[in-house]
């Protein structure tokens, strides 16, 4: 999936509560218009089930750098995430719906 700039994507968030454990047990980081949604309990608990722990913390690192290095808004930082997301977890796209602006 190519990010288009011209396109936003919303989070459904009525749809989150039925895939807290796919989240929970994945072992990479998530868009961060997920995680500022979730419960407080459902957070916390992101990572706990991972099978490989070093794995999962080199992806959060280097996620995090990247974001850093990329030179974009926010906006456009939040809108790549969740395009990276949904081409990496195509079977999560229930998350997010696409709007036309």
């Amino acid at each position: 999936m190519e990010f288009r700039r011209d396109l936003k994507y919303s989070l459904r968030e009525d749809k989150l509560k039925d895939f807290y454990h796919d989240l929970i047990i994945l072992d990479d980081w998530i868009p961060f218009v997920i995680t500022s949604n979730l419960p407080n309990e459902v957070f916390f608990e992101l990572g706990k089930h991972v099978k490989n722990k070093k794995i999962y913390s080199d992806r959060l690192l280097k996620h995090k750098i990247e974001n850093g290095r990329s030179g974009l808004s926010l906006d456009e930082v939040l809108e790549s995430e969740i395009s990276v997301f949904l081409e990496k977890y195509p079977n999560l796209n229930l998350y997010f719906q696409l709007t036309n602006n």
